[in-house]
């Protein structure tokens, strides 16, 4: 049977971080960027940009705005035409990557974003569009609000990629879907609670891509031996010497 995977895009295949400093440099000048500290909680997407436009996932780097700061990038976000075509991959050849092993492995996977609108293609298209650039052809792409669980439930999703924690915790307590997070930055990794509920957490997309190999060719075995005992049961194959 084949898997039904959700991918969230920013932060898990597209470099949204990178492509919102270089407009905030640009407007309010160069930034000073370090890595996020060890040992504490790290600046988020919130910090860049309106909360209720964005996902509370962990920044690489800090950067902190000002609230008037913020709506003002936002503003010119908004006005850049086509802006999500203009991302990069966060680890080229990603993208191609998992083209290559869904098909290869029949997977059927959907996109799921919160992308708001920009100037330009609407959110839907220019997600597709990117996504055919980097290497995936005739991708579905669901631009979402609201819960990712009853999201990932309604459309009976095997797995979900995600790397924003609630996201994350909201998959995992309202679907069955199996949950797999993206953290890149192991020091700033949320309380253990994610473990208790399941979630299995990778540093890469590279990673992620490995365990989904790894959980396929699992469920691939399984149904292989389950499909061997009802052949010897109903007498058509004979049973497997030790």
């Amino acid at each position: 049977m084949a898997l039904r995977i959700g991918f969230d895009l920013d932060g898990v295949l597209a470099d949204m971080e990178d492509a919102i400093i270089r407009e905030a440099t640009k407007l309010f000048g160069t930034a000073p960027l370090q890595p996020a500290e060890q040992g504490r909680t790290p600046a988020s997407m919130t910090d860049l940009m309106p909360e209720e436009m964005t996902d509370n996932a962990p920044l690489r780097h800090e950067l902190q705005l000002t609230e008037r700061q913020r709506r003002k990038l936002w503003r010119h976000v908004r006005s850049i035409d086509n802006f999500w075509e203009s991302l990069a991959e966060i680890e080229p050849g990603s993208v191609e990557r998992l083209a290559r092993l869904a098909e290869n492995r029949r997977w059927e996977v959907i996109f799921l974003t919160r992308r708001p609108a920009t100037s330009g293609r609407t959110a839907q298209l220019q997600s597709q569009l990117w996504l055919e650039k980097m290497g995936f052809r005739l991708p579905s792409v669901f631009v979402v609000t609201g819960s990712r669980g009853l999201i990932a439930a309604s459309l009976m999703l095997d797995i979900v990629v995600d790397d924003t924690p609630e996201n994350c915790m909201d998959v995992a307590a309202d679907s069955r879907a199996r949950t797999i997070a993206i953290f890149r930055n192991r020091e700033s990794l949320p309380p253990t609670a994610l473990d208790r509920m399941g979630i299995q957490i990778v540093e890469s997309t590279a990673q992620c891509l490995d365990l989904l190999a790894k959980i396929d060719s699992s469920l691939a075995r399984q149904h292989t031996s389950r499909f061997e005992r009802v052949m010897q049961k109903l007498g058509l194959r004979e049973p497997t010497s030790a």
